[in-house]
C-alpha cells in the first residue's frame, strides 16, 4: 500500500505521470508497466517520505524527478523486481534516508549519482557493494553537497575494492573539508595531511596502519564459471599494475590494499609491457616464498612464473586462471 503522500501526488499529478509513462512505453516497448509499479510501492515511495521529512516543500518536484528516472532505470532493467542487479534499488531504500536532503535540493544529480555508483560497482567482480552502502549511510549526511557525495562515493568504492579509482578518488579527496575525507578513510583528522601523502605513494599501504597483507590479492578466474580469462594469462609489468594476455583477448590488473581488479587492455599495451623477473619472489618446488612467508596459491609449483614491475608482483601458471597479485617492486 503506498503512503498517502505519494497517492495524492500521484492523483494530483496523474495527467503528467501518465504521460511521462506512455512516452517511456514508445521509447522502450518492453517496459514492464507491473515492475515499475512495484518499484513505485518499494522504492519510489520511500523516496517521497523521505524528502517530504527533510523538505516538505521539495517532495513534488523531487518525487516526479524520481518517478521519471525510475521509468528509465526500470525499462533498462536496472531497477525494478525484474531488473538484472539488485543494488539500484538497495540504494535508493538505503540511502535515501541519509541523502534526503541532497535529493531535495538536486534529486536527478543526487539519486543518478548513486544509481550509477552501484552499477559501476557491479561491473567489477569482487567489489564490496554492501561495504559501500553502508559507510556510505553514514558518510552521506556530512556532505553538504551532490558533489562532495560523489567525492565521498568514490573514496569507498576505492576502499570497497575498485582498486583502478585510487588516484581519482585521493584527487577527489583534495576538494573535500578535512574532517570529511578523514572520516571516509576512516582515520584522524589530525593525521589526514600525512596519510593522505602516503596513500598516493604507497598503494600497497592501509590507511588504519596495517602493513600490507604479504598474500596481497587473487583476481581472475575461468569464463566458464564467471572469471575473465579462457586460457590461463600471461603477464607483463606496466606502470598501473599488469597487462594479462589470454587467449586473443587482452586486460588490465590492478590491484593494491583495498582489492584488486581486471580491466580490459589491449594488444599494443600488452606488447609494451615488461617482463621483469621478481627478484623479491623465490620459487621452488614447495611453491612461492617472499623470505620465510609461503604465498598462498592455488597452483602446482612446477611452471610458477613470477614478474615485477612499479605495482607489485605478479605470480601466475601455465595451469591456473587465477593470478596473486603481491606487494613489492622490479
Amino acid at each position: 500500500m503506498l503512503s498517502p503522500a505519494l497517492t495524492s501526488l500521484l492523483a494530483s499529478r496523474r495527467s503528467l505521470l501518465n504521460q511521462q509513462v506512455a512516452e517511456a512505453r514508445r521509447r522502450w516497448p518492453t517496459l514492464d508497466t507491473a515492475a515499475f509499479s512495484v518499484f513505485v510501492a518499494q522504492t519510489l515511495d520511500p523516496v517521497c517520505l523521505a524528502v517530504a521529512a527533510a523538505d516538505e516543500a521539495a517532495m513534488p518536484a523531487a518525487t516526479e524527478v524520481a518517478f521519471e528516472l525510475g521509468l528509465e532505470l526500470v525499462a533498462q532493467g536496472l531497477a525494478g523486481p525484474a531488473a538484472r542487479l539488485p543494488w539500484v534499488d538497495t540504494a535508493w531504500q538505503q540511502l535515501v534516508v541519509p541523502a534526503a536532503p541532497l535529493i531535495a535540493a538536486a534529486p536527478l544529480e543526487t539519486l543518478g549519482a548513486l544509481s550509477n555508483a552501484v552499477v559501476r560497482m557491479h561491473e567489477v567482480p569482487g567489489v564490496r557493494i554492501d561495504a559501500w552502502l553502508q559507510r556510505m549511510a553514514t558518510l552521506a549526511p556530512r556532505c553538504d553537497s551532490t558533489a562532495a557525495l560523489r567525492s565521498v562515493g568514490a573514496l569507498c568504492a576505492w576502499q570497497a575494492g575498485m582498486a583502478h579509482l585510487r588516484e581519482a578518488a585521493l584527487a577527489q579527496a583534495d576538494g573535500l573539508p578535512v574532517a570529511l575525507a578523514a572520516e571516509a578513510m576512516g582515520v584522524d583528522e589530525m593525521q589526514w595531511p600525512s596519510l593522505r601523502s602516503q596513500l598516493g605513494s604507497e598503494r600497497w599501504w592501509h590507511p588504519q596502519g596495517a602493513v600490507a597483507s604479504v598474500q596481497g590479492q587473487t583476481v581472475g578466474g575461468f569464463t566458464g564459471l564467471g572469471g575473465p580469462f579462457a586460457a590461463p594469462p600471461e603477464l607483463r609489468a606496466s606502470a598501473e599494475g599488469f597487462i594479462a594476455r589470454s587467449g586473443d583477448r587482452h586486460y588490465l590488473l590492478i590491484a593494491d590494499a583495498f582489492g584488486g581488479v581486471v580491466l580490459p587492455a589491449s594488444a599494443a599495451e600488452f606488447a609494451a609491457a615488461r617482463v621483469t623477473p621478481a627478484t623479491q619472489l623465490s620459487i621452488d618446488s614447495q611453491g612461492a616464498r617472499i623470505g620465510t612467508t609461503a604465498i598462498a596459491y592455488a597452483a602446482p609449483a612446477d611452471g610458477l612464473v613470477a614478474v615485477a614491475g612499479p605495482a607489485g608482483i605478479a605470480l601466475y601458471s601455465p595451469w591456473s586462471h587465477h593470478v596473486r597479485l603481491l606487494p613489492g617492486a622490479a
